[in-house]
């Protein structure tokens, strides 16, 4: 099977503990990644290892659920998981880094496309949507960790957010 990856950071201005709790309550998810219909735990468990999330998700048009479980859980560094059910098998985290001046989010997502060699394919050539998509989630999330209430992503020179394309 053909593995695929994307990552996505940012820094923000606040403190590690403060970037992770945030990640670590599961009522944020849905709320800040693109396509992210529905991230509920499964079971009274929504914090640690071992807790479990009933995920939806839109790709390309076509729902997709899966059942997600918490496999790295360590405060303030990193939170990750790992696909127990669904059609894409995905496993990813997140970590935080303590830099100058804030804290780094880094966001890896791991995962095997469906058909094969033919997903595979068809998932590269998307990669500069899905990365634009992570990305733009993360300058979300800054925001908010840092206080900015104005709701609008940061863009840079061009009036685009980073990494996504110009042009229509």
């Amino acid at each position: 099977m053909a593995r695929l990856e994307f990552t996505a950071e940012v820094t923000a201005n606040c403190r590690q503990e403060r970037a992770f709790d945030y990640f670590a309550d599961h009522r944020h998810v849905a709320a800040v990644l693109e396509g992210v219909s529905r991230w509920e735990p499964v079971g009274a468990k929504t914090r640690g290892v071992g807790a479990r999330y009933n995920v939806e998700m839109v790709a390309l048009g076509f729902p997709l659920k899966s059942v997600l479980r918490l496999n790295r859980w360590q405060r303030p560094e990193e939170i990750g998981w790992a696909s127990l059910s669904g059609l894409i098998r995905q496993e990813g985290g997140f970590t935080f880094t303590k830099v100058k001046g804030g804290v780094r989010i880094k966001l890896r997502i791991a995962y095997e496309p469906p058909a094969s060699f033919l997903g595979a394919a068809i998932a590269r050539r998307l990669d500069w949507m899905v990365r634009a998509r992570l990305e733009r989630a993360l300058a979300r999330i800054r925001q908010t960790l840092e206080g900015n209430s104005s709701g609008d992503p940061p863009t840079g020179p061009s009036g685009h957010l980073p990494g996504e394309r110009g042009g229509n």
